[in-house]
């Protein structure tokens, strides 16, 4: 059974096919996205953060990226069940 957690502003990520979770400001979010050839408008990334700013990403297992406005730590936390 699949377990999802909670990325902020009403959006969740299955825990199960998050590959990496990293803290990311805005240099190092555009070099992760020029290194995984996309853009925040390509398929392969989701912007979960409804513009805000960008804390962490989350790479998955299938090479595709969520932008997340949550901190890096919180979302490791929240990925393993703990409370936050």
């Amino acid at each position: 059974m699949s377990r999802f957690f909670n990325v902020g502003n009403q959006s969740f990520a299955n825990a199960d096919k998050v590959k990496y979770i990293i803290s990311a400001d805005a240099e190092k979010a555009r070099r992760t996205l020029q290194k995984y050839n996309a853009d925040r408008n390509s398929d392969k990334v989701s912007d979960m953060t409804f513009s805000k700013e960008t804390r962490s990403m989350l790479i998955m297992d299938d090479g595709s990226i969520g932008l997340s406005s949550v901190n890096a730590t919180v979302l490791v936390k929240r990925a393993n069940g703990e409370v936050d």
